[in-house]
Formats: C-alpha cells, structure tokens, sequence
C-alpha cells in the first residue's frame, strides 16, 4: 500500500517523536509553533501512515508570498537549518512523492532535512561541521588547529569572561550586536527579535537553549545560542562587536560550549552550517567534521520558476533598501 500523509494531533506530536529517527530540536512542537506564531504561517503537523501504521512525521508550512504558494519545510530564511520528513530511509522516495503530490496547486516546494538522511537524486548537498564530544577534554582540546587554542589563550589574556545568561532582558544587547555585525554587509539582522524571546520562554525552562555571553571589562561583546537535543549540541546563532574581533570572544564561547557539553555527557556538537566561506573556516579550526545533508527545492509552475529566480536577483537589494530605510 501506498504511503499517505495526513493530520496528526499537535498534542502528540512529541510524543511520536520519541520514536521518529534523526530528530532535531527544529522537529518539536515548540519550535514549529514558534516558526507558526513569529512568521504568521500555518503549521500542518503531518504523520506518514502505511498500511494505517503511523512510520513517520513530516512538519510542513502553507506559506503565501505576493502571488506565490508555497509548501515548505522549512522555508528558507525561517533560521531552521534542518527540517523535513522522519521517516525510515526505504520510505523516503514514497514520502517526498506523497508530499509533492499533497503540495499540488502551490507553485514552489522546498525540504532541508538533517545530516543522515539519506540524498535523493534531485537534491543538493550542503554541508555542517559536527564535532564528535565522545573524547576527554584534553584530547578535544588537543583536536583545536594551533591558531584556535592560542585565540581562545589570547581571550582569556585579554581578560575575557565567559558567562551564561539568565534573562530574556539581555536579548536588548544581544539584538544591539547582531545590528553592528550585519551593518557590515549593509544589512538588517535576518532573526526576527520576537523569535528569540519565544524560543527563551519554551526552550529554556526545558533545559534545551544555553545563551552564553562574552564580557570584556563587564560589557558584553559577543554572545552565542545553544540548543540542546538528545545527544547533541546545537550552535543555533551568534553575534559580536566587530572592534572585539581582536579579542578573539568567538573562540572562547565556542570552546567553553564544548567543554561543558561534553562534560555534561552529550556526544556531537553540531555548528550547524559550513556553507559560508568565511564562517566556514573559522568553524573548522574547532576540529569537526565535514558533514552533508540534502536540500531539495522544486518550482511546480511557471510562476514558481520566475519567481525563484526573481528572488535570487532582488532579495540582496530588497535587504539593502531595508536596511537604509531604516536609517542604520
């Protein structure tokens, strides 16, 4: 028998994540409803059914954009590096059918799913770097490339303290560093600011988001959000003064991250993107490794083929044109 999609309840719905594979914290429902109430788009909390047994979950979005439909999980720029169906990898051709043929009458379908799933032939390969905690301290500190171990020296020289955050209060000066780190490419910060107070509010009282922030003299200049699922560490976003780059802050909030996940029993730290050139590199001085997973993305009508590529060619302006609107 064929594979169908259809509705679950929301109320369960981490409850069969308990026994769905390759589960991120981008699959609950607390961040989904988060994604729903932050970017005004329905979330359809989808169960993948064979024969009538429940195999899967598949979390979708019906999105408008001016004239296009979309079907997404997630869309891109919604801050949800991975996404898309958990179900077994022998399913997942039926699956990706099911959903195409579900999204019928939207013009475009995108799907980012997690390292580990497995690539069909229509997808693109990106990358993450995710460093494996299963090792002492020492020897992960070990594992740093020489010119990371001596930044975080020459932060810790310099005086820089590395402590957790404890109120959503700080988001104030968090938001104040993301504007100073994308003024740089002329461009507001792409995370919506009521987002992180939504993920403080369902995340943290869970013991599943660390903020850690990097003072220099008592004044924070960087700063970093963790999310914490199962076995695995997430670096989800960051931001820092670019006159405290010579201080070296990343470093030393990335290496105090590890140090406590893996002390605290997680096993991989994943740092969630490598697809960046230069923030590429600066990952992979941690001692990770390169790792893939697959993104699909489909135009299903004329209008969703111009409309990609429409988007491609005007969205740095459009990020530009904001950003001066608003006078930064």
């Amino acid at each position: 028998m064929a594979v169908e999609l259809e509705e679950v309840s929301r109320n369960e719905w981490d409850g069969y994540l308990k026994e769905a594979p390759y589960v991120t914290p981008f699959h609950t429902r607390d961040w989904l409803e988060s994604l729903e109430t932050v970017y005004r788009a329905p979330w359809m909390p989808l169960g993948i059914f064979r024969d009538g047994d429940l195999i899967g979950l598949f979390p979708c979005f019906s999105v408008r954009k001016a004239f296009l439909k979309l079907f997404v999980s997630p869309l891109t720029g919604w801050a949800t590096p991975y996404l898309g169906p958990l179900c077994p990898q022998d399913a997942l051709a039926e699956v990706i059918r099911a959903f195409l043929d579900l999204g019928k009458g939207a013009d475009y379908v995108e799907v980012l799913s997690p390292p580990r799933v497995k690539f069909l032939p229509e997808a693109i390969e990106r990358h993450t770097y995710i460093l494996s905690l299963d090792k002492s301290v020492d020897e992960l500190w070990k594992g740093l490339k020489r010119e990371c171990r001596n930044r975080v020296r020459k932060a810790q020289k310099s005086g820089v303290e590395v402590e957790e955050v404890t109120s959503p209060e700080f988001f104030e000066d968090y938001i104040r560093m993301a504007y100073d780190v994308y003024a740089k490419a002329k461009r507001l910060p792409p995370i919506p600011t009521s987002l992180f107070f939504l993920l403080w509010e369902r995340f943290r009282p869970k013991g599943a988001m660390q903020v850690l922030a990097a003072k220099y003299k008592g004044e924070p200049v960087a700063a970093a959000v963790f999310l914490m699922y199962r076995d695995t560490v997430y670096f989800w976003d960051g931001v820092s003064y670019r006159w405290a780059y010579p201080l070296a802050p990343n470093n030393l909030l990335h290496w105090c991250i590890i140090k406590w996940a893996a002390q605290e029993g997680f096993r991989r730290y994943d740092m969630l993107g490598a697809n960046i050139p230069g923030i590429g590199r600066f990952k992979s001085t941690f001692g990770p490794k390169l790792v893939s997973y697959p993104y699909l993305f489909r135009p299903l009508t004329l209008q969703g083929k111009l409309g990609r590529a429409f988007y491609k060619k005007i969205a740095p302006v459009v990020r530009c044109l904001k950003y001066w609107l608003k006078g930064r």
